[in-house]
This record gives C-alpha cells, sequence and structure tokens, in this order.
C-alpha cells in the first residue's frame, strides 16, 4: 500500500539530538572539563541545569531574540551559575565548542538509516549551529558522504524555524536539481526529520513540508499535525523499508 513516504523526494535531517548525541558530549564535556579546570566533580544533577538554561536559549535564538554569538558569550556563564560553581564561563564556553567539534557519536541507528534513506532519497542537512563545525562531525562521524544538501543556520543567516531557512533551503536544492536535470521538488515532497518540535518541526509544517518526530521521550507532538511519530531511528528505517507500518 502506497503511504506518503512514496511522493518524497528529499528527506532533510537535522543533526543534534536526531544523527549526532549532542548530549553525550555535553556530559563527556562537564566531566572532563571539571577535571581539567579543578572544579567540583561532574554529577548527573548538573546536566539538567544545562539542558535548562541552554534550551531556553536555544528558543530565544530560534525566535531571533538573541543571535548565536550571544547565546555562546552568556551560555556556560549562566550554567555554572546556575550549578552554583564560581569560575570563569568563557573559557568554559571555549572548551565546549573545542570539544563538540570533534565530537561524533552517533545516535542509536544513524548509520542505518542514513545508508536506507540514501538508497530511496536526496539527503540534506537542516540544522541550526556552526556550519564548519557541523560539517566536520558529521565528517568524523562517517555521515557526511550520505548528504547532498549542507542547510546550516550560521551559512543561510537565520535559524530553524524561521521560514526564510527553509525557502532558502527549498531554492538552493532545485537550484541544484535543477543542474542535474531532475524536476522541481516542492515542499510537500519534502521530509523534514528532527527531535524539535519547535525548530524542526514547526518549521516544517510552516513552510508545507511532510515531518517525522523523533519523539525520544514519548511524550507525543502536543497537538501538531505531525505526518510521523518514531521513538528510534530504527523504527523510522524499518517504516521506510516496509517492516513496520508506523504511526502516521
Amino acid at each position: 500500500m502506497r503511504t506518503f513516504l512514496d511522493t518524497i523526494e528529499v528527506v532533510l535531517l537535522d543533526i543534534d539530538g536526531t544523527v549526532l548525541d549532542f548530549d553525550a558530549c555535553v556530559v563527556e564535556t562537564m566531566r572532563e572539563g571539571f577535571c581539567q579546570f579543578g572544579l567540583p566533580e561532574y554529577e548527573p544533577w548538573m546536566f539538567e541545569y544545562f539542558k535548562e538554561i541552554n534550551d531556553i536559549l536555544w528558543k530565544q535564538l530560534e525566535r531571533g531574540e538573541i543571535t548565536q554569538q550571544e547565546l555562546f558569550a552568556v551560555r556556560w556563564k549562566r550554567i555554572l551559575e546556575r550549578i552554583g560553581i564560581a569560575f570563569d564561563g568563557s573559557q568554559m564556553e571555549q572548551f565546549f565548542r573545542q570539544k563538540l567539534l570533534n565530537s561524533a557519536i552517533p545516535v542509536p541507528g544513524a548509520g542505518k538509516l542514513l545508508e536506507t534513506l540514501a538508497c530511496r532519497y536526496e539527503l540534506g542537512v537542516a540544522s541550526n549551529g556552526p556550519y564548519e563545525q557541523q560539517r566536520r562531525r558529521l565528517t568524523l562521524a562517517g555521515f557526511a558522504d550520505h548528504f547532498t544538501y549542507f542547510f546550516v543556520s550560521q551559512r543561510i543567516g537565520c535559524a530553524k524555524p524561521d521560514p526564510r531557512f527553509f525557502k532558502t533551503a527549498m531554492n538552493e536544492m532545485n537550484e541544484g536539481r535543477l543542474r542535474c536535470g531532475k524536476p522541481q521538488v516542492k515542499p510537500g515532497e519534502v521530509l523534514m526529520v528532527g527531535d524539535s518540535l519547535t525548530s524542526d518541526m514547526d518549521g516544517g509544517i510552516g513552510f508545507g513540508m511532510k515531518t517525522c518526530y523523533l519523539d525520544h521521550k514519548e511524550a507525543g507532538p502536543d497537538g501538531r499535525p505531525v505526518d510521523l511519530i518514531v521513538h528510534s531511528l530504527g523504527e523510522l528505517a524499518d517504516i521506510v523499508t516496509g517492516g513496520d507500518s508506523g504511526n502516521a
């Protein structure tokens, strides 16, 4: 039986939390950084404070209230203050950024999924973050060759879910397809896969794309009309290959 996946031409994938494990990198950074700088030993509860403040800042960035550089300037200062550690936040941010630049920890099932998708669709990155950092991490993970397009907010000049991000992505995809003699792709023929309800799902839905929500916490889409919900990348790979009926 045909599904909307049979009409898809291009799949866009978020990176952090979708293809690469950002949280695992954060934990490694805190453990190693706190030890290197002679700070109190990392404890798991500290990660929750990182996540709380980092999420607030990235939501502000998505709404256009702060820039990426402003986020980087205050992130670790606020996190360390929240934890109760007196230390130079800019030094910790620099350590973290260097650690992230070399981090290529895959989300379980990422390699299999990319191989599965690449046999059927053109693939593109759709990520908020520094361009060279995100591209390098995909290369280190051995994933970069699966992607035809690299749409990263620093290069585009705005962040998901801004419609301008997706408009630029569509324009560049169609320019590339035109050069290759392929037909133009419409928003409804593009699938946005990601773990963020705001940047990925709201952005994709708002631009008329099909959406697949990677629901790690099984919390649901909060009323959003997403087209597909999966709880692991392996589940999505099974759906694409017909091994699972999915959750449309």
